[in-house]
């Protein structure tokens, strides 16, 4: 019986290896299973990552042209220097060529050639090609080379806040370049050789290469001869007027593209302040498209607009201004003291009457005001392609009072950003259409086929097409013979608006400091270009129609001649015969009712500035010639 339970004992031992034995091969066969197929693709890219080794090959960035393809923004190949240590034979060697090509120290360079324990390590990025040429001829083992690119601005400090700039592994950081990022910047590719363990390239290495896909070209609204020539205008008018900024727009009021923009001071983007945090965001800034302003009578024009679309006046309309209007007990003044008496409403537009403003702000209300101000898009924005779109500020309705309501009227306690007004003119005067305004027409590949196409879109009637044909008289009447004139080119029909605003500090009138501001467009019955200039904070004249009117002559000058607009001769003679030459006479030392006693006598108008009893300078000086109608500022 012992014989029999042992055999049995025996027989479960054997029966429990073969299981085990079964459950190891199954178990093996599985796994080989998982390595073999479902796992293969893995086990073979990270065989590849220790048996290959890599270096970057960088996309080419896609350049960024005008509207007429003009190079704006464009890269082009350097190269990117690493060594392989494990295939050096001289450090020394390898060093004093690295060295004398690049520019670096000895020491720099020494302890990256001598660096172990990495497969290759970065001596110098970026290199132009006469570095390259140089390593080449006294070549020594161990040196790589990669291509990359570098980021070339061919105007400089050019569009510098609209262009933005990139960073340094050729991704945008900042305007433009950051919003169309994806499509400039392309897909990097990678150069890839055999080595062995130790990292060594082997001697039957081969070489692999997955080359990089270049980036796509994005094509602007923007026409580089336009903006060329206001940049400098600009920056002259900047400087000639001591100012803290100056800038402007030039927008086609038809579709909303962006012909011009510009903001001075700024930068060269070949040489970005990246030391210095401080000035690079400051300059940085697309002002004109993110921060808000007290636009002041530039605004009286969108006034205009909604109180002749709601019926609430017409251009046979008639208004008193005594100086002032009293609003829940608040003396709120027009500009003009002593007042305007009665006129009609295109007078009160080309006197810039506050109080005839006020009287349209009242008939309009408050609640539809606020509903046109959204269907003007300063409430909502118009979704530009532009990173940090700026939306107007504008108090809760609840706590609106009527003394706030009147001066939102004529442009104060109301603040929008340049780009909201100078398009919601634009609705203005086009027949009432509010367009979305933009700076990108196509994006394309380098041999021209086109992925996107950027169309010009229509938002919304706002105003009956009959409003434009009645504003745009009345502002034609403003540059022709109001405050606008020194905007005024002999032979072309511009329309337009000056606008003087005072700045705000901690809540409370910043004592000095004003925004000088005019707003006009070309021609009057079919307008193609609309011009927005601001000036930020004149030194000495400070009115919009003194500083910042004969910058936009001159950007309007600029377009007539780049376009070549021929003028109308019949307008060119009616204008010339309105002209009086007229010497401005010395009213140094003259009273105020003295020295307006002269100017209207010879048929000036005037402005005045500061306080005093006699007039201590003018503006234009004595004895200059000017015309009948001009505007002379008395400073006192």
């Amino acid at each position: 019986m012992q014989t029999k339970y042992t055999y049995v004992s025996i027989k479960k031992r054997l029966f429990a290896v073969m299981m085990a034995i079964t459950f190891f091969l199954l178990a093996l066969s599985i796994r080989l299973l998982v390595l073999q197929v479902v796992d293969s693709e893995k086990i073979v890219e990270k065989a590849y990552g220790q048996w290959l080794r890599d270096l970057p090959m960088t996309a080419k960035r896609g350049d960024i042209v005008d509207r007429n393809g003009a190079s704006i923004a464009t890269s082009y190949t350097t190269y990117d220097i690493y060594v392989r240590h494990a295939d050096i034979e001289s450090e020394e060697a390898v060093t004093n060529v690295l060295a004398n090509a690049t520019g670096k120290s000895y020491d720099e360079v020494f302890e990256k050639v001598s660096k172990r324990g990495y497969s290759e390590v970065l001596v110098a990025s970026k290199q132009e090609k006469e570095v390259v040429n140089y390593i080449i001829k006294n070549y020594q083992e161990g040196i790589f080379f990669t291509e990359n690119t570098s980021r070339q601005y061919t105007y400089g400090d050019l569009l510098t806040q609209i262009l933005g700039f990139v960073s340094s592994d050729g991704n945008g950081q900042s305007g433009l370049e950051a919003k169309y990022n994806k499509y400039l910047k392309g897909v990097n590719g990678l150069s890839l050789v055999e080595s062995d363990l130790k990292g060594t390239t082997l001697s039957s290495s081969l070489s692999y290469f997955l080359p990089a896909i270049d980036g796509l070209n994005v094509q602007l609204t923007i026409d580089l001869n336009i903006q060329r020539e206001v940049e400098e205008i600009i920056e002259r008018a900047r400087v000639e007027n001591g100012a803290k900024s100056a800038s402007a727009i030039v927008m086609d009021p038809e579709s909303g593209e962006i012909l011009a923009i510009c903001t001075k001071p700024s930068y060269d983007l070949n040489c970005v302040p990246r030391d210095d945090i401080k000035t690079l965001l400051e300059l940085s800034r697309a002002t004109v498209l993110t921060d808000v302003y007290e636009p002041g009578s530039t605004f009286k024009i969108i006034t205009t607009a909604i109180a002749l679309n709601e019926g609430v006046t017409s251009v046979h309309d008639y208004f008193y201004c005594g100086g002032f209007r009293i609003v829940n007990g608040v003396k709120i003044n027009c500009h003009r003291r002593s007042g305007h008496g009665s006129q009609s409403l295109e007078q009160g537009l080309k006197n810039s009457c506050n109080c005839v403003f006020m009287e349209l702000i009242r008939r309009i209300g408050l609640e539809k005001f606020y509903d046109y101000l959204e269907k003007f898009g300063i409430t909502t924005g118009y979704g530009v392609d532009f990173p940090g779109e700026g939306r107007g500020v504008l108090m809760p309705k609840s706590i609106v009072k009527d003394g706030d309501l009147f001066r939102m009227g004529f442009g104060q306690s109301i603040a929008i950003t340049p780009l909201e007004l100078i398009n919601s003119v634009c609705t203005a005067i086009n027949g009432g259409r509010l367009m979305q305004p933009h700076f990108v027409t196509k994006i394309a590949t380098a041999d021209g086929n086109v992925v996107f196409e950027n169309k010009s879109s229509f938002l919304s009637q706002v105003l009956s097409p009959s409003v434009s044909v009645d504003l745009n008289k009345m502002l034609r009447e403003v540059v022709s013979s109001g405050g606008g004139k020194h905007a005024k080119i002999d032979g072309y029909d511009i329309g337009g608006k000056t606008g003087t605003a005072q700045k705000y500090q901690n809540g409370a009138i910043a004592d000095g400091k004003y925004v000088a501001s005019f707003i006009g467009f070309y021609p009057t019955d079919k307008p193609r270009y609309t011009v927005l200039v601001v000036v930020d904070e004149p030194s000495g004249a400070y009115y919009g129609g003194v500083v910042a009117a004969p910058v936009a002559k001159s950007i309007f000058q600029a377009i007539f001649d780049t376009c070549e607009t021929p003028r109308d001769e019949n307008l060119y003679s009616r204008d010339r015969l309105e002209h009086a030459d007229i010497k401005v006479p010395n009213l140094i030392g003259k009273t105020l009712t003295e020295a307006v006693r002269i100017l209207t006598a010879l048929g000036l108008q005037y402005l005045t500035m500061g306080e005093g009893e006699k007039v201590k300078d003018t503006i234009a000086a004595a004895g200059s010639m000017v015309s009948s109608g001009d505007i002379v500022l008395l400073m006192f």
